[in-house]
């Protein structure tokens, strides 16, 4: 089976989907042609093109303004404005169908590649009642309480991160800080001894290329291979703990019950990979992106450096502005109205975070970082029942890191020009270097 690559036409070639379609009913007027054609061609340099991962934000705001619920030439659907994603998000009828989704991306039997196993049987694929039981006996384990107690490790992880940085007068803060930080951060409450938390780095990576529509066939093998091996790897973390509980997230999660049901040893070894994964993918991406937006906003900066009282808003802000995830997928289990358009039942949507995130309708001068910004709450950890539930960890490591970078860093500025990864739903740079011209590094 090789995997489809859904590299549309050349955009002299998009075309408007087709009112007859029977994938696409209207309640309003279908947008005209040329607003169509404008909508697919921003999509596609969104998706394929090295100008559209580069700038992203210029494109969601064509598609948003040439159709806001927009039928692509590839099939999926695409929402980009506030109001419609949010409701959208929160609706009953809106859910993950794998077997759909994934029958949109791959030709064949998808099911013989060990990645794509893997990514469908995590909590993130699952709905009701099984999204419910797994999302309760989560919460039950992932308590505020337990995140609040890793806030010293958190600290402490900073502090030995960063201080090779500040003695070299600069270096690369994405691959040294911001990813071990996380990684570090969210094994140690799994229950992952430190020493073999960088052994995951390279696997949740390549894995973690799943996500992405334009998925290579060689991307694909890579990320079955890193599949077999990081199931053998929680397999054994998850036995040990049968065997010998601790005070880990995953001892607690072996132990929580839901009506008289626990979960079982693969639930748990996908539970492990799904919290590890996420929380330090996404978290790398967050804090990376914040720290880029300071450097390009020294004023907003010194606002923050200068009244800590405003660090809650400059997160949001950080949030907003460029969330670590650009665009989830969704599914429909029945039609759905969104913007006087109805989406079919089964049809497969791509719901553009960041595009909503600077929606002008919620957000005054929404190309603009603003840490005194009080309008509209940003949708970056998702909205409904797949919101993401390590929202408090991600954002509790924020609060440690920005005030440290800013009050040390004073006057830091980018060494070299960013290199951006090709990823579209989880953009990210291969290395942000930074540097200190006045050799200004506070203690």
């Amino acid at each position: 089976m090789r995997p489809t690559l859904p590299y549309p036409p050349h955009p002299n070639e998009l075309r408007p989907a087709r009112a007859e379609d029977s994938s696409m009913t209207v309640h309003a007027a279908a947008p005209p042609a040329s607003a169509e054609h404008a909508a697919n061609e921003a999509f596609a340099e969104l998706l394929f093109s090295p100008e559209g991962r580069t700038d992203p934000h210029s494109r969601y705001r064509r598609l948003r303004e040439a159709a806001p619920v927009h039928h692509s030439t590839l099939g999926t659907w695409v929402l980009s404005r506030y109001s419609d994603v949010t409701e959208f998000l929160r609706n009953k009828r809106v859910g993950k169908d794998v077997y759909t989704f994934m029958a949109g991306r791959f030709s064949g039997a998808w099911e013989e590649h060990a990645a794509l196993r893997k990514l469908a049987s995590t909590m993130l694929w699952a709905n009701p009642p099984a999204h419910t039981r797994l999302r309760r006996i989560v919460n039950r384990a992932f308590t505020t309480k337990r995140v609040m107690a890793h806030r010293e490790f958190i600290e402490r992880r900073v502090d030995e991160l960063i201080e090779p940085i500040a003695a070299a007068g600069g270096g690369d803060i994405c691959n040294d800080f911001c990813f071990p930080l996380p990684l570090s951060v969210v094994a140690g409450l799994i229950g992952v001894p430190q020493e073999e938390a960088p052994l995951l780095r390279d696997l949740i990576r390549d894995f973690q290329r799943t996500f992405e529509l334009g998925m290579t066939e060689s991307e694909l093998r890579k990320a079955d291979a890193a599949a077999v091996l990081l199931d053998d790897f929680y397999d054994r973390l998850v036995r040990e703990k049968y065997r010998k509980r601790g005070e880990d997230l995953l001892s607690a999660l072996i132990d929580t019950e839901d009506e008289g049901e626990r979960l079982t040893h693969d639930e748990l070894v996908q539970m492990c990979h799904m919290i590890i994964a996420a929380g330090s993918e996404t978290t790398t991406f967050f804090l990376n992106n914040g720290i880029r937006l300071f450097i390009e906003n020294p004023g907003q900066a010194e606002l923050v450096r200068t009244d800590p009282g405003l660090l809650d808003r400059a997160i949001d802000e950080v949030l907003r502005c460029d969330p670590p995830a650009h665009m989830i997928p969704r599914t429909t289990s029945e039609p759905v109205e969104v913007g006087g358009v109805e989406i079919p039942q089964g049809a497969r949507v791509m719901v553009l975070i960041a595009a909503a995130n600077r929606d002008p309708a919620h957000f005054t001068d929404p190309d603009v970082f603003s840490v005194n910004r009080q309008e509209s709450p940003p949708i970056s950890f998702g909205a409904g029942i797949h919101g993401c539930p390590g929202w408090r960890l991600a954002r509790l490591q924020a609060e440690v890191v920005f005030p440290v970078i800013l009050r040390r860093f004073p006057d830091m500025a980018l060494a070299q020009p960013l290199r951006h990864r090709p990823r579209v739903a989880f953009p990210q740079v291969e290395a942000m270097h930074i540097r200190f011209p006045n050799g200004s590094v506070e203690k």
